[in-house]
């Protein structure tokens, strides 16, 4: 990953999606879900996708569960509802690491999607 502008802010096209994917009873992700308020990007994937790396301060906010990555997983659809990839959220230690979003076509997703292209 690219670390070259580090310390972002979390933009909220990056909340968006992960608020969808953690939105649900598992423990794991209602933990995660608490830690939104604190994630910042601390580095970018350096081909043009819109994959985050992402760190907090563990001060901020208790650590989830640790459960095996990905910590959740969701498809991707296109406008037309065709599948064109996914989205993975990564946990490291118990703490929100990371928004991968990969594509099965040759050319990289370069915007995170919103919500309602997940499922």
């Amino acid at each position: 990953m690219d670390t070259s502008t580090t310390g972002g802010p979390l933009p909220r096209e990056a909340v968006r999606p992960l608020e969808a994917l953690l939105q649900d009873d598992d423990p794991t992700h209602r933990a995660l879900l608490a830690q939104l308020p604190h994630p910042r990007v601390t580095g970018h994937c350096q081909c043009p996708c819109a994959s985050l790396d992402l760190g907090l301060d563990r001060a901020a906010a208790p650590a989830a569960p640790v459960t095996p990555d990905p910590a959740a997983t969701a498809s991707m659809h296109d406008a037309d509802g065709e599948p064109v990839g996914g989205v993975l959220v990564f946990a490291q230690d118990g703490y929100l690491s990371g928004l991968e979003v990969y594509t099965w076509a040759d050319e990289p997703i370069t915007r995170l999607p919103p919500p309602d292209r997940l499922s």
